[in-house]
C-alpha cells in the first residue's frame, strides 16, 4: 500500500470527525469549539501559553453530559479539567477555552468566561453557571493577596437556574469571604421557598477547606412529595468520599445548614450554623468527622442531627439554642459518645435518642428545656454520666420502649412537672440530686423493674412518685429533705424501700400498694407513714418523730411494724400489728421543744401587742386602791 495514500486517507477521516462533532453541536463544519481569544504580549510574563483546544470528542461530550446530569441539569455549567474549560449549555458543549493549569483563581475563571457566566467587579464575583472541578483541579477563592470579598451565586425559580460549586474529584478552598445567593432580577438573596437556590458540595473524592467565611442563603428544602427528585440540598454538604474542613465559619439562613453524608475525615472547629428552615448540622453516616466549638441556632428542625452508623465518632464540643426541635437528635446511632454538649431553650427539648443503642453522655446541660434528655423507640444500653438540667418541665424522661438505662451522678433542677420520669424496663438512677422541682421522680405506669440508689430530693412539692400498673421498684439509700406533700407516694405492688432518711415536708410514706421499709428515718414531717394499701405493708427498723401523726393505717389496710420507735403527739392511729420490740410515745422533750418554743414566743408577742393598744387608748393607767381608814 501507498504511504501517502494511506496518510492522506487518515486525515480525510480525521477531519470528517471533527466536521461531525463540530455540526452536533450546532457549530458550522470544520470549525473548533471557541477556540481561545489572544492574549496580549504583556499577560505572557505573568501566565503560561494556554494550551490549544479541541475538537469537542465523542468522550467529552459524553463526560460533560453525566456531571450535567448529576448536578441538576443546570442551564449553564463549567467543567474546569488541568488544561481545559469546558462550557455547556442544557448539557451540550458550546465552548472550550484552554488554560495555563495550576491553581485555579476568581480572575483566571473571569477571563475564560464570558461576562454574562461571570463578572467581577469591585471585589463581588457574579456567577450564573454551575461550576464543577474535575480530578487534581484546585480552586482558591479569596485568602491572602485576592481582592474578592464576595460571592454571589446566582439562582432562580428552578434547580435548572442555580449556580452551584461542586468539587468534583478537585479542591476548593474559600478564604476570608462572603458567599450568597442572588436573584439577579431582584438583586435580592433568594428566599428559602426557591427551588433553584444554589448550593457548595464536596463531591466523592474531592475536598472543601472553608475558613473565615460567611455562607447565606444557600441550600433547597424538599418539597416533602415521595418519590420526588427535589430531595433538598444543603447549604454546604460533604458527600460521600468527600473530606475538608469548615474552621470559623457562620452558615445562616440556609435550607439545611451543614449535611455530611458518609464523608471522610471532616474538621469542623467553630462552626456557627444558624436560622436554616430545617436541621442546622447534619451528621448522617460520616467517618472520622472530629468537632469543637459548634454552635447551632435558630434553626427550623434540630440544632444538630446525628444519625446512621459512624464507626464511633464522638460528638462533642456543642452548644444549641432555640431551635424549633431538638437541640441534639440522635438516632440509629450505636457506640455513639457525646460529651460537652450545652443546649438551651430549644422548642421540643436539649437531647434526644431515639432508635439508639450503647450510647454514652458525659458533661451535658441542658436550660429551660420542655425534656433535657429524651429516650424513646426501642433505645438501650443508654449510660447517662454528669447531666445537669436546670428548669423547664422535665429534666429526663424515658418512654415506655427504652431498655437498659443508667443515670448517674446527674443533678435536676427546678422542673415544673418531674425531675425524671421514668418509664420501659431496667431503669437505674444512681446518685442523682433533684431540686425544687414538682415531681422529683416520677415513675410512670408500665415501668418494671426501676432502681433507685442514693437519689437525693430537696425541696419541691414531691420527691419520689409512682403510678399503679408498676412494678419492681426498689428504693436504696433514698434522702428526702423538706419537700412540701410527700416524700413517697408509692402505687406499686411489693415497692422495696431500704436506708431511706426522710426530713420535714407533709407525709413520709404514703403508700397506696404493698410495700416493705427497713432501716428508714422519717423526722420532722407533719405524718410519717400513711398505709391505704389492700396490700400488706411491712416495716421494719424504722424511726418516726413526727410533730403530729405517726404511722395512720386506713381500715382494711395490714400493716406489721417490727422493731421500731414511732414517736408523735399521735403515735398510732388505725390497727396495726406489732412484732418485735416498738416503741410508741409522745415525741421527744427535744421535738415538743421545737413545737412549743414557737408557741410561746407567739404568745410574747401578742401580750406586748396587747398592751401596746391599750396605752394608745388610755386604758393602761392603773386604778390605785383607795387607801384603808386610820381606824381600820
Amino acid at each position: 500500500m501507498n504511504t501517502g495514500t494511506t496518510s492522506k486517507r487518515w486525515v480525510g477521516r480525521l477531519l470528517a470527525a471533527g466536521m461531525t462533532t463540530a455540526l452536533g453541536l450546532g457549530l458550522a463544519a470544520g470549525t473548533a469549539v471557541a477556540a481561545p481569544t489572544a492574549t496580549p504580549m504583556a499577560q505572557t510574563v505573568t501566565q503560561a501559553v494556554a494550551q490549544p483546544t479541541q475538537v469537542v470528542t465523542p468522550d467529552t461530550a459524553a463526560s460533560v453530559r453525566r456531571a450535567w446530569e448529576a448536578r441538576g441539569r443546570p442551564h449553564r455549567m463549567v467543567v474546569v479539567r488541568d488544561f481545559r474549560i469546558d462550557l455547556a449549555t442544557d448539557g451540550r458543549v458550546t465552548r472550550q477555552v484552554g488554560r495555563a493549569g495550576g491553581n485555579l483563581t476568581i480572575s483566571a475563571l473571569d477571563q475564560a468566561l464570558p461576562s454574562d457566566w461571570l463578572t467581577v467587579t469591585d471585589g463581588t464575583a457574579t456567577l450564573d453557571a454551575t461550576l464543577v472541578l474535575t480530578r487534581g483541579v484546585s480552586m482558591q477563592l479569596g485568602g491572602s493577596g485576592s481582592t474578592l470579598r464576595t460571592l454571589q451565586l446566582a439562582g432562580g425559580a428552578t434547580p435548572a437556574d442555580a449556580a452551584s460549586i461542586h468539587t468534583g474529584g478537585g479542591r476548593v478552598a474559600l478564604n476570608g469571604i462572603t458567599v450568597a445567593s442572588i436573584d439577579l432580577a431582584t438583586g435580592q438573596p433568594l428566599p428559602s421557598t426557591a427551588k433553584g437556590r444554589p448550593t457548595i458540595v464536596a463531591s466523592g473524592g474531592g475536598r472543601l477547606d472553608v475558613t473565615d467565611v460567611t455562607i447565606n442563603d444557600l441550600g433547597t428544602v424538599s418539597d416533602g412529595t415521595p418519590g420526588s427528585d427535589e430531595r433538598g440540598a444543603a447549604a454546604v454538604e460533604f458527600r460521600t468520599a468527600s473530606t475538608g474542613s469548615l474552621v470559623r465559619t457562620t452558615v445562616a439562613r440556609g435550607s439545611t445548614g451543614v449535611e455530611l453524608s458518609h464523608s471522610q475525615g471532616v474538621h469542623l472547629e467553630q462552626l456557627t450554623v444558624s436560622d436554616s428552615a430545617d436541621d442546622g448540622l447534619v451528621l448522617a453516616g460520616d467517618q472520622g468527622t472530629s468537632m469543637s466549638g459548634i454552635r447551632a441556632t435558630g434553626n427550623g428542625a434540630n440544632g444538630v442531627l446525628v444519625s446512621g452508623q459512624s464507626g464511633g465518632r464522638p460528638i462533642t464540643g456543642i452548644s444549641t439554642n432555640a431551635n424549633g426541635a431538638f437541640g441534639v437528635a440522635v438516632v440509629g446511632e450505636s457506640g455513639t459518645q457525646i460529651s460537652a454538649v450545652d443546649t438551651t431553650a430549644d422548642e421540643a427539648g436539649g437531647l434526644r435518642i431515639s432508635r439508639s443503642t450503647n450510647i454514652g453522655v458525659t458533661g451535658y446541660t441542658a436550660t429551660d428545656q420542655r425534656m433535657g434528655v429524651f429516650t424513646h423507640v426501642n433505645s438501650s444500653g443508654i449510660v447517662l454520666d454528669g447531666i445537669q438540667t436546670t428548669g423547664g418541665a422535665r429534666g429526663l424522661v424515658v418512654e415506655k420502649s427504652t431498655s437498659h438505662l443508667e443515670a448517674k451522678n446527674s443533678t435536676f433542677s427546678g422542673a415544673r412537672v418531674a425531675g425524671a420520669a421514668l418509664n420501659g424496663a431496667d431503669i437505674a438512677l444512681n446518685g442523682v440530686h433533684v431540686t425544687g422541682s414538682r415531681s422529683a421522680v416520677r415513675v410512670d405506669r408500665g415501668a418494671h423493674d426501676i432502681r433507685l440508689t442514693g437519689l437525693t430530693v430537696d425541696g419541691g412539692r414531691d420527691g419520689l412518685v409512682t403510678a399503679a400498673g408498676t412494678s419492681g421498684l426498689v428504693v436504696t439509700d433514698l434522702t428526702v429533705n423538706d419537700v412540701a406533700s410527700d416524700a413517697v407516694r408509692s402505687f406499686t405492688p411489693d415497692a422495696r424501700i431500704t436506708g431511706a432518711e426522710i426530713t420535714g415536708g407533709g407525709t413520709g410514706l404514703d403508700l397506696a400498694a404493698g410495700a416493705t421499709i427497713t432501716n428508714s428515718t422519717i423526722v420532722a414531717a407533719r405524718e410519717g407513714i400513711r398505709s391505704r394499701s389492700p396490700e400488706p405493708v411491712y416495716a421494719s427498723g424504722v424511726t418516726v418523730d413526727t410533730t403530729e401523726l405517726g404511722v395512720n393505717s386506713a381500715e382494711g389496710s395490714p400493716f406489721t411494724l417490727v422493731n421500731s420507735n414511732v414517736h408523735a403527739l399521735e403515735s398510732v392511729r388505725g390497727v396495726i400489728n406489732q412484732q418485735g420490740t416498738n416503741d410508741l410515745s409522745l415525741p421527744p422533750l427535744n421535738l415538743l421543744g421545737a413545737i412549743g418554743i414557737p408557741l410561746i414566743i407567739l404568745a410574747v408577742v401578742l401580750e406586748e401587742l396587747h398592751s401596746y393598744r391599750q396605752r394608745r387608748l388610755g386604758g393602761a393607767t392603773r386604778r390605785r386602791r383607795p387607801p384603808l381608814p386610820v381606824e381600820a
